[in-house]
């Protein structure tokens, strides 16, 4: 023993260091471990949750939920692409408040924060009123077409109202994660993860049937507001200065000059990509059955977790790009990027290769697990599309970390596009016809338009 405990050591380390290098490499750390165990988790519970729905719910009855589901990420319309350009605003004041060399920068810095804290609070606080009531009117349209309101009007509206309560605090969220505390944001959104599933695991075990979707929503709820109104209320309130100085302020922050020029693009961009991408059940609950908006909206719920554990590598890294380039290291935060887009890009085509292929597989069960799905040529093709959507987001995320304005003209150009062959090849071709028309809009006009704007910006800022 005395011999084998320095080998052992000597092992030991050398292994650590290797790991340590190839984490580095790969840009781990512990709030992408936080967002990667999170969708790792969505990865594992989704099949688990596909089979309770499967067990639980007729076809009928998995059309209301998906559509119900789909109809409450309408909240983006509310939020307006603000989220994002929260996140990288509060990168660069953050910079600020550290460097401040004087009492009287801090206090101009810190005032400066308060002030995006109060301000996206109000502005947050209103969007989630209409949200809620935009969301009732909508699924009781929708849900009186095809005579599935009497089981479910109640349902919808508690839905609404508590997924309009968490709108209402997610811009806190998003500063906080902005400001340095992304450890602790991404934790949270594992917490979420995981307390969410297994909570949908119970509610459906209980037959309690749209109602799922009420328990999941309050989850989101309660974990939002433990950590922006208990676990970091009094970091955010350590920005509050006194009313009295706000209002001397010459040099504070204009919402309408360095917020809303950003935001009114992103608010265009978020809609009209929401239009675009984000209502495939609801047009087939439309224009052909429930049954068939429930296949896409099974198969999406997995493509979605693909596309999400793909975009952690970049989201997660978002915040601290912006606050690089807040400090001006440009050359470190460009090198970080391009880092992140490769291992990020191999990690999509390589899920979408094996869900491919476990679809191709489930008909060898024998329990007819194939026809809650798309076809896996479909799944192929949705994979295309994916990548080159996941592409387009990188390009966004960057400039956004340079405080720099979307590209409006190609963001809707292509989203247009890509709505009219989406619901044309939805009307006359049902899922084949969406799948198509998707990736070939998203292939070859939306990723086009976006990389030659980008390839301008970085020619006229000089991007490294």
């Amino acid at each position: 023993m005395i011999f084998w405990e320095p080998v052992r050591s000597g092992i030991w380390n050398k292994v650590s260091s290797v790991l340590r290098r190839f984490a580095g490499n790969l840009q781990v750390d512990r709030s992408l471990l936080y967002a990667l165990s999170a969708r790792i988790w969505q990865a594992m519970a989704g099949p688990i949750t596909m089979v309770f729905i499967i067990r639980s719910l007729t076809l009928d009855e998995q059309g209301v939920y998906y559509t119900l589901s789909t109809l409450m990420t309408i909240q983006l319309f509310f939020e307006l692409g603000l989220l994002n350009v929260l996140i990288s605003q509060a990168g660069h004041l953050i910079s600020a408040v550290r460097n401040a060399k004087n009492e009287e920068q801090l206090v101009l810095a810190k005032c400066r924060m308060w002030q995006l804290i109060r301000a996206s609070f109000h502005w947050f606080l209103g969007a989630s009123v209409v949200y809620a009531v935009a969301a009732v009117v909508l699924g009781w349209k929708m849900l009186s077409s095809k005579s599935a309101i009497a089981e479910n009007w109640l349902p919808l509206l508690c839905l609404s109202v508590v997924a309009a309560a968490t709108v209402a605090l997610s811009p806190l969220m998003a500063i906080l994660e902005g400001a340095g505390f992304r450890n602790s944001v991404y934790r949270m959104r594992f917490i979420q993860m995981v307390s969410g599933a297994v909570v949908v695991w119970v509610s459906l075990l209980l037959d309690i049937k749209t109602w799922t979707l009420v328990t999941s929503a309050l989850v989101q709820f309660a974990c939002v507001f433990l950590l922006t109104r208990v676990i970091h209320r009094r970091d955010l309130d350590g920005y509050k200065v006194d009313s009295s100085i706000l209002e001397s302020t010459s040099n504070g922050l204009s919402w309408f000059k360095e917020v809303l020029p950003m935001q009114w693009r992103m608010a265009l961009i978020s809609i009209a990509y929401h239009v675009a991408t984000q209502l495939f059940p609801l047009i087939l609950f439309m224009f052909h059955s429930q049954s068939e908006a429930g296949q896409l909206g099974m198969t999406l719920t997995g493509t979605a977790a693909i596309q999400g554990m793909a975009l952690a590598w970049i989201q997660t890294k978002y915040s601290l790009v912006s606050a690089m380039h807040g400090t001006g290291d440009r050359e470190v935060a460009g090198t970080l990027w391009r880092r992140l887009a490769i291992v990020s890009t191999v990690l999509l085509v390589s899920a979408f290769v094996c869900a491919t292929l476990a679809i191709a597989a489930l008909p060898l069960a024998n329990r007819g697990w194939e026809d809650h799905f798309v076809q896996p040529w479909q799944v192929a093709i949705l994979g295309f599309g994916c990548l080159a959507n996941h592409w387009v987001a990188t390009q966004i995320f960057y400039v956004l970390s340079r405080k720099g304005r979307p590209f409006l003209i190609a963001s809707l150009v292509g989203s247009t596009a890509t709505f009219v062959a989406i619901l044309c090849g939805g009307y006359w071709f049902s899922i084949s016809g969406i799948v198509w028309g998707y990736t070939l809009t998203t292939c070859l006009i939306t990723l086009p338009l976006h990389s030659f704007s980008y390839l301008q910006f970085r020619k006229r800022t000089n991007v490294v």
